[in-house]
């Protein structure tokens, strides 16, 4: 059977307007790994629980030598193209594009403003990523996802000339997801990035992780 390709997706705060108790940013997250890469994934993560002790889902993002722990294998696995990173985060107040306020191009929508988001990562993966496998799985996390919105998502992206047809659209939850949950904690670690304040040492850990601010687009 030929190899799948899995993009993990997940995302840090919501898609609300960035008044009241709504997040004043919002990112996503983009984890590759092809199928035969999972053993060595799985291998980080396994030995990540044995070092903190974690038997439930992972929620909160290491932090320090934490962090350091956390983040370095998975650079390691990145150098030696077994998985790639990258992202997109947005300020909302000086947010340009649609469905986000009521003032934005085309108004405000909640769920287009997150499949939006969801376009630019995947058109900004796929320009760094030259060689995309023929079987590719998006896995996002469906927390808050109701059936109509999954559905909408993936006629959204299945008809996008600029990204290649998907094998599947999956929407799974991170509790059982093991590679969705890293993919969490990475996504916190950004949010960092995209209110610019994260540590030294943070800056320096997520240097495999490859960027785009999509303030402005």
């Amino acid at each position: 059977m030929a190899p799948t390709q899995y993009l993990f997706i997940d995302e840090s705060g919501d898609p609300g307007s960035g008044e009241g108790d709504s997040s004043l940013h919002y990112a996503e997250l983009l984890l590759r790994i092809d199928s035969e890469g999972f053993p060595h994934l799985m291998r980080h993560i396994n030995n990540w629980r044995y070092i903190r002790g974690l038997t439930i889902e992972m929620k909160r993002p290491p932090r320090g030598r934490d962090a350091a722990a956390f983040l370095r294998p998975l650079r390691e696995l990145e150098r030696n193209g077994i998985i790639s990173c990258c992202g997109v985060y947005l300020l909302k107040a000086g947010y340009t594009g649609p469905y986000l306020k009521l003032t934005s191009p085309r108004g405000r929508n909640p769920v287009l403003f997150r499949n939006f988001v969801h376009r630019q990562l995947l058109e900004y993966h796929f320009s760094l990523c030259q060689t995309p496998l023929a079987n590719i799985e998006l896995v996002f996390d469906r927390f808050e996802m109701s059936r109509e919105s999954t559905q909408n998502l993936e006629q959204y992206l299945q008809t996008n000339i600029r990204l290649p047809c998907f094998w599947h659209v999956t929407h799974a939850d991170s509790l059982y997801v093991e590679a969705l949950q890293v993919v969490s904690q990475l996504v916190n670690m950004v949010s960092d990035v995209a209110l610019g304040k994260p540590t030294a040492l943070a800056k320096e850990l997520l240097d495999f992780v490859s960027l785009k601010d999509v303030t402005e687009v």
